[in-house]
């Protein structure tokens, strides 16, 4: 699969499978009907868990988890070809992009199931997920800008890194927001909500930048099994 197809299955697949599901379980009165994103009436687990939404929740996202690690390892090679070499830079956006791919797999293995144990690993599961996932995308924007001015016009579009910039600067708004209700004991479960699916979704829009970024970024696999890729 090619890099910017890649790019934008892991935007499309989380965002478009959280809804249905939430659709699902809200018609099968499992939760409220309610605008998530702004009224905060379920979670997100809450939704993908209840009634048939489990097995189409878990099918999907394991697979998104999958490939959302082979997507990471197409970022590290991109930055090797725009750099010339391998960075320490790019070690650690890759490592903590694979950390929180394998962390949102281990929240979705234990989804729907009881006991303390599983609730732990559910709980930190999605905590290292949201931790590392934002943490890679705002290393990798950084790197671009950084390497930008030395390359040529058409490399990267600019106009993807400032929509990029701008995810982020909005979640690091949801951020301080969230912060803000913890410190002065105001955050209510509705406003936890809205955080969580406001907050998931800008992760997954990040990526769309890439799908731009990525218009002349191609794999190829040579006829000896050796994996090679160019821009």
């Amino acid at each position: 699969m090619q890099p910017r197809i890649l790019a934008l299955i892991i935007t499309i697949l989380p965002l478009f499978i959280s809804n249905v599901v939430y659709l699902l379980s809200a018609y099968e009165g499992f939760i409220p009907w309610c605008i998530p994103y702004i009224d905060g009436c379920t979670t997100i687990s809450k939704a993908a868990r209840s009634g048939d939404s489990i097995f189409i929740f878990r099918a999907t996202m394991i697979a998104y988890g999958v490939l959302l690690i082979g997507f990471w390892i197409y970022v590290r090679q991109w930055l090797d070809q725009l750099y010339g070499y391998t960075s320490n830079m790019a070690r650690i956006i890759l490592w903590l992009g694979i950390v929180g791919a394998i962390f949102f797999i281990v929240y979705i293995d234990f989804l729907g199931t009881t006991g303390e144990v599983n609730r732990f690993m559910r709980q930190y599961g999605i905590l290292i997920y949201f931790i590392c996932t934002p943490l890679a995308q705002i290393l990798l924007l950084r790197q671009h800008y950084n390497i930008l001015p030395s390359l040529q016009e058409d490399t990267i579009n600019p106009k993807a890194l400032k929509y990029q910039l701008i995810i982020i600067v909005l979640m690091l708004v949801i951020g301080i927001v969230h912060s803000v209700w913890e410190v002065t004991h105001t955050k209510t479960y509705e406003s936890e909500n809205i955080v969580e699916w406001n907050l998931a979704l800008l992760m997954q829009l990040y990526f769309l930048g890439l799908f731009f970024i990525w218009k002349d970024y191609r794999y190829y696999l040579k006829n000896d099994s050796n994996s090679t890729s160019g821009i």
